[in-house]
């Protein structure tokens, strides 16, 4: 077995995820991890594989199998990462949860459950533009950094969550126009049309972000039992869908619409009064009809986006009938006093907040924006070219769960040689000396690791880190510490 090309701080975060792979599943797993964060072109599961330097050890199509037909589960690998994270919260403060959607552009007639969806980076205010590809709704859980600028702290969004959002229109089914090998659909094109759902098995993105909210509720309710969460989530995911009949442990902070019809609590219901109760009582001016109107401001020093502001804020409660009907919510005006920006105005269904605390938490949404673009800038989110339905679902996982990763371990350097460009086991029909067969296709594959300055038999590994050798039970690694801490492993 390869060395894996991973720090000494990596070890023990690692063998945290053991508990949620079988044996020889998890083996895999690490390599996958490594080969993610060094990879450096695209990163493809050939490619990772490569920079991970399992070449010879392990076919390609064991890697494959990985994402497609391996028994793990992607909520759970999510719950170990949403534990860890846990230790970098502190304890008196709540969980701000941040909710939103990225779109991941592909290219394939082959992409299992890709759809068209609306490009807001190619869109302009004139022509909107749609992309081929996957939207993913996400959730992640804000990490508060122990460093930032003249105190304030900063922060990072830790994915803990995906789900897949299917469009209404599959798109990209065309043959092409040309000749060639591309110019009909193939067994595989059929595959990808048939598993494309019927419109009642597509849910929506709110649908998709309740559900998910349910569940990182359930999951801190277990493990961090008396702390709020707090979802931070955009105008798009602020309605009666995500809000009505929520856990009772989530509070929604969010922008209010400028427009938003606002009304008071319905009046007390009067003795002997007949007909319906009422559901609300009068209707009260919009929010940019209050900016407009109001002659007294507060000033409010705050630091936001680690820069230190002084806005003028005025805070109210009103019942928002159309997003939120059997509660009020609290919600703060904030005008720029040099009148450089437009009036914004900001929700919470708190009523115990205060402003400060609200505008500080609306502006952490910045964070999963941060994220998503490191994650398609340096860890190929929208690379991987996975076809079935459960490798897709399943790929989407690797990148952003590589990205805290990097920033929980310490930084290190590798000074081994890079992983060889040549795919080994893609080689020739010509028999090679220190090679081995595959049964099925007959392609050959040296049985060396490429890292290697000379061939190195299988019957000698190199010796294997203490997080690949946990005792194994039932064919099922049991991770003793089961708060996410790793005990020891015997050598």
């Amino acid at each position: 077995m390869p060395p894996l090309m991973l720090p000494e701080t990596f070890t023990p975060l690692a063998a945290a995820f053991a508990s949620c792979f079988t044996a020889p599943t998890y083996r895999l797993f690490c390599y996958l991890v490594a080969g993610w964060v060094q990879c450096q072109g695209r990163h493809t599961v050939t490619a990772v594989v490569m920079a991970g330097g399992a070449v010879g050890w392990w076919h390609i199509s064991a890697f494959h199998r990985f994402f497609s037909r391996a028994p793990w589960d992607l909520d759970s690998v999510g719950k170990v990462v949403f534990r860890l994270a846990l230790r970098w919260v502190p304890t008196d403060q709540p969980l701000h949860v941040l909710g939103d959607d990225t779109l991941a552009r592909k290219g394939g007639k082959a992409i299992a459950l890709g759809s068209m969806h609306h490009d807001p980076l190619r869109s302009t205010g004139r022509k909107a533009f749609a992309s081929f590809g996957h939207v993913w709704v996400v959730l992640a859980l804000w990490v508060p950094l122990p460093f930032g600028p003249r105190g304030s702290a900063k922060g990072i969004a830790v994915p803990i969550l995906f789900r897949l959002y299917v469009g209404s229109r599959r798109g990209n089914r065309a043959d092409a126009a040309a000749g060639g090998s591309r110019a009909t659909s193939g067994r595989r094109a059929q595959r990808a049309q048939a598993a494309f759902p019927p419109p009642e098995c597509r849910p929506t993105k709110t649908a998709l972000l309740r559900e998910g909210i349910a569940v990182v509720a359930g999951w801190a309710t277990e493990l961090a039992r008396g702390r709020t969460v707090y979802v931070v989530a955009d105008s798009a995911y602020t309605n009666n869908t995500t809000m009505e009949g929520r856990p009772t442990n989530v509070e929604f902070v969010g922008r209010l619409r400028p427009d938003a019809a606002l009304w008071t609590p319905p009046p007390t219901r009067r003795p002997g009064q007949m007909g319906r109760p009422r559901t609300r009582g009068t209707r009260l001016p919009t929010p940019a009809t209050m900016a407009t109107t109001r002659r007294h401001w507060h000033p409010l020093r705050v630091t936001l986006y680690g820069k230190t502001v002084t806005p003028l804020v005025f805070r109210s409660t009103a019942l928002w009938y159309s997003a939120l009907r059997d509660q009020p919510i609290c919600f703060v005006v904030v005008r720029d006093p040099r009148g450089r920006r437009r009036d914004e105005a900001f929700f919470c269904t708190d009523h115990s907040v205060s402003v400060t605390f609200l505008l500080k938490t609306s502006a952490t949404r910045w964070g999963s924006e941060v994220t998503f673009f490191d994650c398609k800038q340096s860890l190929g989110l929208e690379e991987p070219q996975n076809q079935t339905p459960v490798a897709v679902q399943r790929t989407r996982g690797f990148p952003t769960g590589d990205y805290p990763s990097r920033g929980w371990s310490t930084r290190w350097s590798y000074s081994g040689r890079r992983s060889s460009s040549r795919r080994a086991w893609c080689s020739s029909r010509r028999r090679v000396p220190g090679t081995a067969t595959n049964p099925r296709s007959g392609s050959r594959f040296p049985t060396c690791s490429p890292h290697s300055a000379r061939p190195e038999s299988r019957g000698s590994p190199p010796p294997h880190p203490d997080f690949l050798r946990l005792p194994v039970r039932h064919g099922t690694i049991q991770n003793s510490a089961r708060d996410g801490t790793p005990s020891s492993a015997p050598g």
